[in-house]
């Protein structure tokens, strides 16, 4: 066996072994990978949104983190935020091979949106307690529905896709309305739609 067969050889073998530990890494880290990534239009986080996130207790419990974007032009200047959200989905209806449907989604979030004028700890240049409270930081519900399908499964790694819709609100808006019942309920509803892809 000459020289150069030799060396390749023993580079062939010291390659499947560094195939093998890899794959034996990617498997061992596995569990890190999100469960899910999504894009979202409208709904109260954004414009445009992308999130990622895992389920638990079965996969009847989402949570997701998203970014958004609203371009100015919509706004008075782009913004860009952050949600941290968790939603239950506790009834399934199976409706072929195919595709579930869950009727029933619901959740709340956390909302944060970067900017000077979006701030958390009230400026200086307002009296204290001049506003109760504050406009970069909001908590909200929502509720919604989804169905699930296969799509893509026989061609990508993932297992199919969702589409999703969701009606929410957020806490400042429901305290304006108690406080203020001439606010029109259309005012305070945020309607969102999306698609999911599940690995």
């Amino acid at each position: 066996m000459s020289a150069f067969k030799r060396y390749l050889l023993v580079g062939l073998l010291f390659g499947m072994v560094g195939i093998s530990n890899a794959q034996s890494s990617i498997k061992k880290w596995d569990w890190l990978l999100p469960d899910y990534l999504k894009l979202q239009y409208a709904g109260g986080i954004g414009f445009i949104s992308a999130g990622v996130g895992y389920t638990f207790l079965d996969n009847r419990i989402d949570a997701t983190v998203f970014y958004g974007y609203v371009p100015k032009g919509i706004s008075i200047d782009d913004l860009h935020s952050l949600s941290l959200q968790f939603t239950a989905k506790l009834i399934r209806i199976r409706l072929s091979e195919d595709y579930t449907l869950l009727p029933l989604n619901f959740g709340w979030f956390l909302h944060h949106t970067f900017g000077s004028e979006y701030w958390i700890k009230l400026p200086q240049h307002y009296p204290p307690e001049y506003y109760w409270w504050s406009p970069g930081r909001n908590a909200g519900v929502f509720i919604g529905g989804e169905i699930k399908t296969n799509w893509l499964a026989s061609k990508t790694p993932a297992s199919g896709l969702a589409f999703y819709t969701r009606v929410g609100t957020r806490g400042l808006y429901i305290a304006s309305k108690f406080g203020n019942s001439s606010i029109p309920l259309s005012d305070i509803i945020e309607i969102g739609f999306g698609v999911a892809l599940y690995r």
